[in-house]
């Protein structure tokens, strides 16, 4: 299999695709009425148009212009944050799947999570429900890309 820096890739690759499913679950399905309105973006009765914040102002519109540059350099985030984990199991020699699950729970704890925290303090919201959901989602997708990267050695 290959490897960069000792990391298997393919393990990578699929603790990456299985942390941005995690993303889609989390911000797709589960969380995404309160993670837009804790971020400032709300739908209209019927969902027939939506206001969010722009450098210039709110602005409602029927729908939300999507960059498709944005979406694909998102798919970058868990393929990157997948090596990172890898790199530092490697480091530790962490191999069983138990181990590998706390050690991503400490992680997000430790790192991911007080990350999360600084768009808490520095957003002019302050949005706790916004901080609530990254922050479990940082949890879960720390702990499920650990998990998936113990299988690969």
């Amino acid at each position: 299999m290959p490897r960069l820096a000792n990391v298997n890739l393919l393990g990578v690759l699929l603790a990456a695709i299985a942390i941005y499913f995690v993303g889609f679950i989390w911000y797709g399905l589960l969380f995404a009425e309160p993670y837009l309105n804790g971020i400032g973006v709300y739908f209209g009765e019927g969902m027939e148009s939506v206001t969010w914040m722009t450098p210039e102002g709110a602005r409602t519109d029927t729908q939300m212009p999507m960059d498709i540059t944005w979406m694909l350099a998102g798919m970058v985030i868990p393929i990157v944050l997948a090596f990172g984990l890898g790199w530092h199991m490697k480091q530790k020699g962490i191999k069983s799947l138990q181990t590998a699950v706390l050690f991503g729970l400490w992680l997000s704890l430790l790192i991911g999570v007080p990350l999360m925290g600084y768009a808490l303090v520095y957003s002019p919201w302050h949005s706790v429900t916004a901080f609530l959901v990254d922050a479990s989602h940082t949890v879960v997708t720390f702990v499920v890309g650990c998990a998936v990267l113990s299988f690969f050695d």
